[in-house]
């Protein structure tokens, strides 16, 4: 038997019996496939009137999948050894918030600098001949 320790032995995110991992796996990938599910069919399905509600249940079924992804298969809880995964994870989503937020800056500053007023385009239009 090999003594070697894996970095995931190391952060303790490797069960130790691979019974429980598996039926972790598979337990987090019913419940997300439920809780996806749930929100298509409140998508496209809804029997609320009211859009907030609709869109209220549709962000607690997100929230609730993300807590479910967060601790089944990224095993990030409350234990003191996750809190490395955990500073990890919010540096990555706050790299990721800077590119997209960044990205949508550009593009909303090209859209205003490149694209041509209504009147200007109208102006346009008028010269053009046959049209």
């Amino acid at each position: 038997m090999s003594t070697h320790k894996t970095y995931f032995h190391d952060i303790e995110a490797w069960p130790h019996a691979s019974r429980r991992m598996w039926i972790g796996y598979v337990v987090g990938f019913v419940l997300s496939l439920l809780l996806t599910a749930a929100a298509y069919f409140l998508a496209v399905y809804a029997q609320f009137p009211p859009l907030p509600t609709t869109t209220a249940l549709i962000l607690l079924l997100a929230c609730i999948q993300f807590a479910v992804q967060m601790n089944l298969f990224l095993h990030i809880d409350f234990k003191p050894t996750s809190r490395m995964r955990l500073i990890t994870l919010g540096f990555a989503v706050v790299i990721v918030g800077i590119l997209v937020s960044g990205s949508v800056w550009i593009m909303a500053s090209l859209n205003t600098r490149m694209m041509p007023s209504e009147e200007m385009m109208n102006q346009y239009m008028e010269r053009q001949p046959g049209i």
